[in-house]
């Protein structure tokens, strides 16, 4: 019996990249100036929270092992590089 590797997105997944979601995109409006970090770790938080991608700051989605499907890394990897490049 084969294996099943097959890996699906769905919208509430937190490897779903909406279209609207892209390199440069401002997640919040409230830009960090080295004294208010709680607002803007709360406004940051809140965000990602909302996109379900909180995971990818907090560690509990971690980097797929080398034995992951290629498609769950692909995967992983673009939305990680899109939340540390600002969303």
């Amino acid at each position: 019996m084969a294996k099943d590797d097959s890996f699906v997105i769905d919208s509430q997944s937190p490897f779903y990249l909406h279209p609207s979601n892209g390199p440069g995109t401002i997640i919040t409006s409230i830009k960090f100036n080295g004294i208010n970090y709680e607002l803007w770790n709360r406004a940051v938080t809140t965000t990602l929270m909302s996109k379900n991608k909180l995971g990818f700051i907090d560690s509990s989605i971690s980097k797929p092992k080398p034995t992951t499907s290629p498609a769950k890394k692909n995967a992983w990897n673009m939305v990680n590089s899109m939340i540390t490049r600002g969303f």
